[in-house]
């Protein structure tokens, strides 16, 4: 499932992720409506004839898309309400206004769609956009979370990503990456993998782009009392093969997610979620020692799907790591 790799007009066979592929206004229209939201779609001039085509990489809540039209179209949708989009041309130009500012996207500059502003596009024919979306409601919620307090206003980020820059190259990398790996064919089947692609996403987006809350999140933190960490330290002990996010351990602990990162690194050395997969690891080689010193068979993926890991191959060399042999030398019993 590779959008970076597809061609509207390709004709080698059956492309998974594409959605459609289209030259009628009305059934374009509405098939694009499906991963969006309904919208007027308009083409510019007689002599202009509709090729579209959409392909679509769901990845949780998130989605990685590309779309292509073919012509000149005028795009309105109004607000996106529930949802935030970021447009990437990988050719042509768009004309693009919402809210209060207007720019011009092109494969140097992207768009960031705020849900909450009107919003009003052109498309030249032949432009072709690589475009995340992401749920509102997990951004402020991620926002939040970093801040410590619920957001006074919606979240308003500036519309035009410079490319070029170091923060808006590094977020084309992320997309880039993710829209022609085959890493992200094998996540989008594991809630696990796709909810924390989902939230690199979002913590890349709120940190490398700016908005209202930028200069808020940009503020020092002070270190939090070890009550705090402790909280946080117990609630993953007790729930680690469940999902968990930055935003849930917060929310448990009752601070920002910022101070509980800073908590963690003065009392225990790591991060949140290193002390997570180390944890995980350790549950997984008491449960193969275990079977080891029993005479148990053990399937070693079940015991690691089990502990909440999801992608085999990243457990495989983090348990390597840490433990200094792979899981199966732990469990092959001792002669």
């Amino acid at each position: 499932m590779n959008l970076l790799s597809q061609t509207a007009t390709s004709k080698r066979g059956p492309v998974r992720a594409r959605l459609f592929h289209s030259r009628d206004l009305d059934e374009t229209r509405n098939l694009v409506a499906r991963i969006f939201k309904p919208h007027d779609l308009g083409v510019l001039g007689r002599q202009q004839k509709l090729d579209a085509y959409m392909d679509h990489m769901p990845l949780g809540n998130a989605s990685i898309n590309r779309l292509c039209y073919g012509a000149d179209v005028s795009i309105e949708p109004d607000c996106l309400d529930k949802f935030l989009l970021v447009q990437m041309p990988l050719e042509g130009t768009a004309q693009i206004r919402c809210g209060d500012q207007q720019i011009t996207s092109s494969p140097h500059r992207a768009s960031v769609l705020t849900p909450t502003l009107p919003l009003h596009m052109k498309w030249q024919g032949q432009c072709d956009q690589l475009i995340v979306r992401l749920e509102r409601e997990a951004l402020e919620a991620a926002c939040s979370a970093q801040l410590g307090y619920a957001l006074p206003q919606p979240i308003e980020f500036e519309l035009g990503m410079d490319l070029r820059s170091r923060q808006g190259a590094a977020w084309k990398a992320l997309v880039q990456f993710l829209a022609s790996s085959a890493f992200s064919a094998d996540a989008a089947q594991h809630r696990l993998i796709s909810r924390q692609i989902e939230d690199l996403l979002i913590a890349t987006l709120l940190s490398q782009h700016p908005h209202n809350y930028s200069r808020a999140l940009a503020e020092p933190v002070q270190t939090p009392a070890k009550q705090y960490v402790q909280r946080a330290e117990d609630y993953i002990r007790a729930h680690y093969s469940e999902p968990i996010t930055m935003d849930v351990l917060a929310r448990h602990a009752a601070i920002s997610a910022r101070s509980l990162h800073k908590g963690f690194q003065q009392y225990k050395g790591i991060s949140p979620m290193g002390f997570l997969r180390q944890v995980r690891l350790q549950k997984v080689r008491e449960a193969l020692l275990q079977a080891r010193d029993t005479g148990r068979a053990v399937q070693i993926t079940r015991v690691a799907l089990n502990a909440g890991f999801s992608h085999l191959g990243h457990f495989s060399q983090a348990y390597r790591a840490q433990f200094g042999e792979s899981p199966s030398q732990t469990a092959t019993p001792r002669k």
